[in-house]
């Protein structure tokens, strides 16, 4: 019972000392590159691929069997670009079914660590995408997609959708 209040005193003191550290800093917010007009590949909504898709290409056999599913619909495809896989991928984005008034963009992309199910921490490649849903005047389907060329990595890839209501719209 005599040290008793010793040990108290010893206890007191480390848990003072472990609230004036206060809590672990907080793990840096990712850092986002805005896609360029450059690295925007192909854009149509044609009907190349009809429903939605979110895709990472890293090899060429992948990228003619994507590139000829993108183009079928033009009457003249264009051939598919050249892409040193080594250094690069291709990301494919797809709405599916909208109309001609809407569209789907990759708005920037961004390395972050993420904590998996296992509690591992890993890179992540995260990928925020844009569809804008246009003010819905045309009674058409169209089939809105976007390939764009970004620096290869080899993790996992997240797509994070935001979706957003044109402004522009006016009652007719």
């Amino acid at each position: 019972m005599r040290h008793r209040p010793v040990i108290l005193i010893i206890i007191g003191a480390a848990l003072l000392a472990a609230c004036r550290r206060g809590a672990p800093p907080a793990a840096p917010a990712p850092s986002f590159n805005p896609v360029t007009t450059a690295e925007r590949l192909y854009y149509d909504n044609g009907g190349g691929i009809q429903e939605a898709v979110r895709l990472v290409v890293r090899d060429a056999g992948t990228l003619a069997d994507v590139w000829q599913r993108v183009t079928s619909r033009q009457v003249e495809p264009p051939p598919a670009p050249q892409i040193d896989f080594t250094r690069e991928m291709l990301l494919v984005v797809a709405a599916g079914r909208m109309t001609p008034e809407d569209e789907i963009r990759v708005d920037s992309v961004g390395i972050q660590s993420e904590t998996t199910a296992t509690g591992r921490t890993e890179q992540v490649m995260a990928v925020i995408v844009r569809i804008r849903e246009g003010c819905r005047r045309f009674n058409a389907d169209a089939y809105p997609l976007e390939v764009v060329r970004v620096r290869r990595f080899d993790g996992p890839v997240n797509f994070i959708e935001r979706r957003e209501q044109a402004t522009d719209c006016r009652d007719l």
